[in-house]
């Protein structure tokens, strides 16, 4: 596996490579372009009510500039292993050069796996999910959009820029492949909305808003039970303070349980701060 990782860096490009580290699995360079490189992309075809996926490949060439430019060879032979440990050493190298130099890392240009002659590898830092989805019609789902973008405007000022925050810190969960991350995003979405900045507070106003909304019927024991909260909001400590940045093989299925609940728990939890229909991805979890 090789792990390429390429950042613009406010400097003047220098004629030829100024290497930092060369050694056969890891070299750190500062280089002036152009760059050439490729990596594996999925390219799914969304057939209702199926989905499937074939792998391709995306060139890049960038232009002469100034780049900080970190490859790191994979050793273990545990592709998910290496990586993990590339990703680590990409943000403990260009911490370094920030924290030397600030503001001279510009621009993350690319991070990820690429391909060598004669090797192509499609690896993310979190596991790759292929959704089926039903048979839409673009016209009826742009209308839907447009319904429901008018119900944002008739939110309160406060109400729509705390919607605004929100929403910006949940698509930073949906966007981001590393698992960690996601957890740590879509909890922000809980403390913006329900809880408010209220920390401590985030499960029980949580909890409160759910059975308020969707689960009068059910006891705030059993709703939080059910939601995990709980244990997410632990989990989530854990992160921060004893600094876990991957999801171990052995944690693997337990976090994923726990990063569906909260993906749906944040889902339902933007949906009613919206003034949008709640809908029912919560049920499968509170109802079971």
């Amino acid at each position: 596996m090789r792990y390429l990782a390429v950042f613009r860096v406010a400097l003047p490009a220098p004629e030829e490579p100024v290497h930092v580290e060369r050694k056969p699995n890891l070299e750190i360079s500062l280089q002036p372009g152009p760059l050439e490189f490729s990596y594996s992309v999925p390219i799914t075809k969304y057939e209702p009510p199926g989905v499937s996926m074939v792998m391709g490949e995306r060139r890049v060439r960038l232009p002469a500039d100034s780049y900080l430019v970190i490859q790191v060879v994979g050793q273990s032979g545990i592709l998910r292993s290496d990586m993990s440990d590339a990703a680590l050493q990409v943000a403990e190298t260009t911490s370094l050069l920030d924290l030397r130099y600030s503001g001279i890392v510009a621009e993350k240009v690319y991070e990820g796996t690429v391909n060598t002659p004669g090797s192509a590898l499609l690896m993310f830092e979190g596991p790759l999910t292929l959704t089926a989805q039903p048979e839409r019609d673009p016209k009826s789902v742009a209308a839907e959009l447009a319904a429901d973008h008018a119900a944002l405007t008739k939110l309160s000022a406060d109400r729509r820029e705390r919607y605004r925050l929100a929403a910006r810190w949940f698509r930073r969960g949906q966007d981001v492949p590393n698992p960690v991350d996601k957890l740590l995003f879509w909890w922000v979405v809980l403390e913006i909305y329900p809880g408010e900045g209220q920390g401590e507070k985030v499960v029980r106003k949580t909890r409160d808003l759910l059975r308020e909304r969707l689960y009068p019927d059910l006891t705030a024991g059993t709703v939080t039970s059910k939601t995990r909260l709980g244990r997410i909001f632990g989990l989530r400590g854990d992160i921060v303070h004893k600094g876990q940045a991957f999801v171990s093989p052995d944690q693997q299925d337990e976090f994923d349980e726990h990063l569906d609940r909260l993906h749906a728990v944040a889902v339902t939890c933007l949906r009613i701060l919206a003034g949008l229909a709640v809908g029912d991805e919560l049920d499968k979890y509170v109802r079971e």
